[in-house]
């Protein structure tokens, strides 16, 4: 609420500095959730008339893989405008096959149109009690994070009745020792690197925290990072 602007000179000028600042804070939280309310519905245009285009393919193994690509970025755009408004999305925990999520995260990317750029290594031995559009959308960023600076991905899986583990390799330059925290910040950049890390790992790493579990990075001593995703499978 505002303050009264009364007493000594002093405390009005305080006051109504205070004032002013509160007032531009209120409208540029009004602007910011105005300008993803449009974004969101711009978006959303196209991509319903992408899906009446996708029912008119012949090829029904063509039509699914339109169809879930286009579920992901409704579902994407809908997460972005939730984050504005400091709520998630609305997901109930249930068991989640990690090894079907990650087939579907990895298939575009494996030959022959995807030259290889990803591997994957173990498997999941049995299915995750967690929220399965939340925990996609993490690994995913983990993947994509790495192809983006790393060129190349190598997923390795370890998976006991502890936990669910996965790590990320990439083939990049690595983050220095004293930077691996910031990477987590917001388009955070590394010195002489034009794009900066983005949103990507900060929203893994709290999908990780939401299921009691971590993201943690670590440079490879051949040459790349490795990101790991912890996921205790005993977390209350």
């Amino acid at each position: 609420r505002p303050v009264a602007e009364g007493g000594g000179s002093e405390v009005v000028e305080v006051g109504r500095a205070f004032n002013a600042m509160r007032e531009r804070i209120s409208r540029y939280l009004t602007e910011r959730s105005q300008l993803f309310s449009a974004i969101s519905h711009d978006l959303r245009t196209p991509i319903t008339r992408l899906r009446l285009r996708v029912e008119l393919l012949e090829d029904e193994k063509l039509q699914y893989k339109f169809g879930r690509d286009l579920d992901e970025l409704e579902m994407l755009v809908k997460g972005a405008l939730q984050c504005v408004k400091d709520t998630d999305i609305h997901e109930n925990i249930e068991p989640v096959d990690l090894n079907h999520a990650l087939d579907c995260l990895i298939e575009p990317y494996l030959p022959p149109n995807g030259n290889g750029r990803v591997s994957l290594d173990g498997r999941a031995h049995a299915a995750f009690p967690g929220k399965p559009l939340a925990l996609r959308r993490c690994m995913g960023n983990l993947i994509d994070n790495a192809l983006k600076y790393g060129d190349k991905a190598h997923l390795y899986i370890e998976d006991d009745d502890e936990a669910f583990v996965l790590h990320v390799d990439d083939e990049g330059p690595g983050v220095p020792e004293q930077r691996l925290e910031q990477v987590f910040e917001p388009h955070f950049r590394l010195s002489g690197q034009q794009q900066g890390y983005g949103l990507g790992l900060g929203i893994a790493r709290n999908i990780a925290h939401s299921h009691g579990g971590e993201v943690s990075l670590q440079n490879l001593r051949d040459g790349g990072l490795r990101v790991t995703l912890y996921l205790p499978r005993n977390a209350d």
